[in-house]
């Protein structure tokens, strides 16, 4: 059996009794960061070894792992925080488990993406998850464009390094009353939740009150302004989306019309 364990994303009391039992019953451990999730295991008071699994050894190792469950043998697996297979190595591995017929299970616990989502105070009703923002300019903008029109809360993993930056450029597609919440060190001892619009998180940053530290989990209102009272003849929108891109042409009719950009490209992405 194939046990996929989910780890505390900070405060290590927050590992489940099942999650300790299972360890300590099993007979394979694979551990995305060994040297930390040696920390969980010193701290249940479990002597086992464990060895590395990760994105740069998963298609290797993953055959070993398979081998070990099909000679009946239980098997641990756990990402360095949270849930495997969540932004984290183990998706391969289940597909794989899936397309065998092999035995697998998920020992649930702490995940950083519900942690930030329920202390966002944002709506929890209807969210999507995107991994981390993405880093490459162009493709950001693209994803920030979607989020623009998107009802939805949006969540993303971000690096504090590059936050600040991140909230600058979303405050151009997003709407200035729409809140955005900052959630650092969860479970630590410095936890904080910043929920506000993008200019007055900024100043936060700016006057030293939200520190640039730690791990970062960025969730996003999702869009009220569902309003569209400027026109654009269907004849036209089409002319337009055939021969370029729904961001283009956006760009382009706001040049020649002088109305904003992108309330302009809620219009064309309308059906």
């Amino acid at each position: 059996m194939l046990n996929l364990i989910s780890t505390p994303i900070g405060n290590l009391d927050d590992i489940s009794l099942r999650a300790i039992d299972v360890i300590k019953s099993s007979d394979y451990i694979y551990a995305e960061d060994t040297r930390s999730f040696k920390n969980i295991l010193r701290s249940i008071k479990c002597e086992k070894s464990c060895k590395s699994f990760h994105e740069h050894n998963e298609d290797i190792v993953l055959n070993e792992i398979v081998d070990h469950v099909i000679n009946k043998k239980n098997v641990v697996l756990a990402c360095e925080a949270g849930t495997p297979a969540i932004s984290d190595p183990g998706f391969k591995l289940i597909r794989k488990f899936v397309e065998l017929k092999l035995d697998y299970t998920l020992i649930p616990g702490p995940s950083s993406v519900i942690n930030a989502l329920v202390l966002s105070g944002l709506p929890t009703d209807q969210f999507s998850f995107y991994g981390f923002v993405p880093r490459k300019k162009n493709i950001q903008n693209k994803s920030f464009e979607r989020i623009a029109i998107d009802v939805k809360t949006s969540i993303f993993f971000e690096s504090n390094k590059r936050l600040k930056t991140t909230i600058e450029n979303l405050s151009n597609y997003i709407e200035k009353n729409r809140k955005i919440s900052v959630c650092r060190e969860m479970t630590k001892l410095h936890e904080q939740v910043v929920t506000d619009t993008c200019t007055n998180v900024l100043k936060e940053i700016e006057k030293g009150d939200l520190p640039l530290k730690g791990e970062i989990v960025l969730v996003i209102e999702g869009s009220t302004n569902i309003t569209y009272e400027i026109n654009i003849d269907k004849k036209i929108k089409n002319e337009f989306l055939s021969k370029m891109s729904i961001s283009d042409a956006a760009r382009l009719i706001s040049l020649l019309t002088k109305e904003n950009k992108r309330d302009i490209y809620k219009i064309l992405n309308k059906p």
